[in-house]
Order: structure tokens, then sequence, then C-alpha cells
């Protein structure tokens, strides 16, 4: 086990990301990089320089498609996960990950049937409806916090009446509860609302935007390739960091790495 560099792990996240735009690419599918990614691209044309990830995320109807597809396109060095086809997978995205590498401290490493590889991540958009996305979120919360106990996943102190009610969801089966989850975050997608948002991952910092911002998309520069990313980057910084993302940066405690360094990597 080695405490990987961090310029080095870049470098291994930026190749998984290099495979997706690939896959995308190869089947039209529409994506945009996110939060600190498209922060990066915008501000670096690189990662941002403390930075240790990459997110993206996609409309629901393409990340179906994509984790239909790329298991089987995807080459033999990536593995794709989601709940959809890994049974102990504790979120409500999926990750794209390096096979040739394995992650030791972090919160999930209990779970076996998980790939542990460095990743990166992929989160669903959906449609929904400002004035009952408490609600949608809250119901969405419940169901993945049934999961993390069915799965022991630690998640911090609660109400004991929601412990309860998270207790007796978790006896449903897994796939049940999946299924739920997935049919939660998608049951305005049919409708025109106007607005979209990480139900999956919902945060209470971020407000939805209006559905326009993520169809319209552009190619914008991140190190030596471009990827994908909405065309009204601006607005969407704005609502993630503020309106003078570009000039003001978050205190020097806050600038590290968000995720683990305990890594083995076999090449």
């Amino acid at each position: 086990m080695e405490k990987v560099e961090l310029t080095k792990l870049q470098d291994y996240v930026y190749k998984i990301f290099v495979e997706f735009d690939r896959v995308c690419r190869k089947h039209n599918l529409k994506y945009s990089m996110e939060g600190g990614t498209l922060l990066g691209a915008v501000k670096y044309q690189n990662f941002v320089p403390w930075d240790d990830d990459i997110d993206v995320i996609m409309l629901r109807e393409d990340y179906e498609k994509f984790l239909k597809i790329a298991p089987s396109e995807v080459g033999e060095d990536f593995f794709v996960q989601s709940y959809n086809n890994v049974s102990e997978f504790p979120l409500n995205y999926a990750k794209l990950c390096y096979n040739k590498s394995k992650i030791y401290d972090y919160d999930y490493s209990h779970l076996k049937n998980m790939n542990h590889g460095i990743f990166i991540d992929i989160f669903p958009i959906d449609n929904v409806r400002l004035d009952k996305l408490r609600g949608h979120c809250s119901r969405v919360g419940v169901l993945t916090s049934a999961r993390k106990i069915k799965l022991k996943v630690n998640f911090g102190r609660v109400r004991f009446y929601k412990r309860v009610v998270y207790k007796l969801l978790s006896l449903l089966p897994m796939k049940t509860l999946c299924k739920k989850i997935t049919k939660e975050c998608s049951k305005y997608n049919k409708k025109k609302t106007g607005y979209c948002y990480e139900v999956c991952n919902s945060n209470k910092k971020f407000k939805p935007l209006e559905s326009d911002i993520y169809h319209n998309l552009i190619e914008l520069k991140f190190r030596d390739k471009t990827f994908m990313a909405v065309k009204d980057y601006d607005e969407f910084l704005i609502s993630r960091f503020g309106k003078d993302y570009m000039n003001t940066l978050p205190p020097e405690e806050k600038r590290k790495p968000s995720h683990c360094s305990n890594i083995i990597i076999n090449e």
C-alpha cells in the first residue's frame, strides 16, 4: 500500500474520464462536467490543483443507456458499477472504476462485492417540481437510508423515529429498494417541469436549475482533450460556487484532496 502522489492520482482519474468520454461519443450519449471538474475546465483547463476526482452528470435517459451499454463497451481495465449491477453498491449514482487499483481507507471498504478501484462519479439528473422538491428529495433520502442500514453503512446520528422507519424499510429486498429509488427519482421525467436537479444525491446548498441548461452543451478543454459541458457554465458555476468563482479560493484548510490516499496501483 502506498500514498499516491496527487498528480499521479489525477493522471489515473483522467484516464478513466477519457474512457468514459470515448464510450459516450461512440453511442451519442450526452453528459456534462460537474462541480469542481467543470470549475477546473473553465479556470485551469485541468483539475483544480488540489482536486483528486472527476464528476459528470447525465440526464436520466442517457444515464440509463450508459449503464446498459458501458459494461460491454469499456476496456478491460475498467468496470462500471451502480446498484443495477452490484448488489452491495450503496450509492444512487454510478462509478466508472479502474480495475488495476484499490482504495483502502474509505467508508465502503467493508462491502466485499463492490469494486474499490480509483473512480469517477456519474450522477443522473431528473426533472423536478419546485413546489414538490422537499418531499421528493426526502422520500429518496428515506429509501437511501434504508439501503444503507441494510448494507451496514454508517450515516451518522438520526432521530429515533427515523431510524425505526429506515429499519422497517430495510426489510424489503435490495432489488425492491433500488427500483423504488429509481422510480422516485424519475417520477417527473415524463412531464415538462422546467427544472432539473440531482435528486439522487441532493445537496441543500444547491438549487434546481432550468432544464435548458442541461440540454445545451458545448466542448471545453480539459488537459489535452475537449469534453462536454453545459453551455451556460457561468450560471451553473455561480449556483455552485458563487458569483466570484473565478477569483476566489476556498480557505486553505479546504484546499486538499477530498478522497483517500491509501491506494494500490497494480501496473
